[in-house]
């Protein structure tokens, strides 16, 4: 019981220190932001006829599974998108292969003084990153 509560905080001191983060490059006509619900997204170029607005990219730790952080990752992609006023993003980049990593470490030390132990550990939360195109997709009723 009494190890339990170490791990407590440590879980939520990871999930304070998730964090997601994205950003863009404009290599076309911006438009007014949209809705992130009215985004998109598409493994390939969609048939209709389109127009690249720019770049996208999104990273995330946040979430306890590689499905969450991934889950997360699009949706700060999404957003990104929206704020460009990109209604579709093609995922041209995605590396979810990250995961968990834990590390236990023990030291042991003397001198004149006496002995000393010392045990750590480490939990490492690695994030998944998704790229793309953010474009604008013409619509059957668009002109």
């Amino acid at each position: 019981m009494r190890q339990l509560k170490p791990m407590s905080v440590m879980l939520g001191a990871m999930l304070l220190t998730a964090c997601a983060s994205s950003s863009h490059v404009v290599t076309g006509e911006q438009r007014a932001p949209i809705a992130p619900e009215e985004v998109t997204i598409y493994s390939q170029a969609p048939a209709l006829k389109y127009e690249i607005i720019g770049t996208v990219s999104a990273s995330s730790s946040k979430g306890l599974s590689q499905q969450g952080r991934l889950d997360a990752a699009k949706q700060e992609l999404v957003e990104e998108a929206a704020q460009l006023g990109a209604n579709g993003v093609i995922v041209n980049g995605l590396n979810d292969s990250g995961g968990v990593s834990t590390g236990i470490s023990t030291g042991l030390s003397g001198g004149s003084g006496g002995f000393s132990t010392g045990l750590g550990t480490s939990i490492t939360i690695h994030s998944a990153d998704v790229k793309g195109q953010a474009i604008y997709v013409y619509g059957a009723g668009d002109k």
